[in-house]
């Protein structure tokens, strides 16, 4: 059986919210970032470990929290390494508004997929192009 961990950062508990959902549909382990942007030392181990990673944060300000980008920025040391090359990365975000940017923070997301020679899974839904498109 795979690995699959989603690594998440919440303030309010909506996050947290999608992250569990998530979770359980993909049978993974939930690991949180915490207010200060810092996971334990067992996370990382099993982030290292993990066959799949589900990244998650909500958008502020049209991009991740800081918490989820000090986050990121301190995987620079597996980037180093090529530790996460080749892991299967998948993403989610949310904001109280219907629109506010979620796209930028999930191509930030993906870009840190990309940065580490992961595969990016997308849903794979085409865009609707007729009017009974529902």
């Amino acid at each position: 059986m795979s690995k699959v961990i989603v690594v998440y950062h919440s303030v309010y508990g909506h996050t947290k919210v999608v992250a569990e959902h998530v979770a359980r549909g993909a049978e993974a382990r939930l690991v949180a970032i915490d207010a200060n942007g810092d996971i334990s030392d067992a996370e990382w181990t099993a982030l290292n470990e993990a066959d799949a990673i589900i990244m998650g944060s909500p958008t502020y300000m049209g991009n991740v929290s800081w918490q989820y980008k000090k986050f990121a920025d301190a995987t620079s040391k597996i980037w180093f390494t090529r530790g996460w090359q080749d892991k299967v990365f998948g993403g989610f975000t949310n904001s109280a508004s219907p629109n506010g940017d979620k796209q930028v923070a999930l191509i930030t997301l993906q870009t840190l997929a990309s940065q580490h020679g992961g595969i990016w899974v997308s849903l794979g839904v085409p865009p609707s192009n007729t009017k009974a498109a529902t």
